[in-house]
């Protein structure tokens, strides 16, 4: 029986605050990984703000310090919602 080659998975999440609901995934990135550390492939998407979310205090003022970043993050945004 061959053994299945184990593959690692790596994820980075952007965010307006700290709890899904009241406030919005903004992008999302996954790297998949060999576990000799060989890079397999990637995958990101930026996300629309949910319709009744607000961005929290303090991520708004950290995300203002993050021009570069915010606009980055806000090109190109998918819906949230499944298709």
């Amino acid at each position: 029986m061959n053994a299945i080659p184990e593959i690692y998975v790596s994820t980075d999440v952007e965010a307006d605050g700290p709890i899904p609901g009241p406030h919005s995934m903004l992008s999302f990135a996954s790297a998949a990984f060999t576990a000799d550390k060989q890079l397999i492939a990637t995958f990101s998407a930026n996300l629309e703000t949910l319709e009744d979310a607000t961005a929290h205090p303090v991520q708004a003022a950290w995300w203002k310090t993050q021009p570069e970043a915010w606009a980055a993050c806000r090109k190109d945004c998918r819906s949230p919602k499944p298709r």
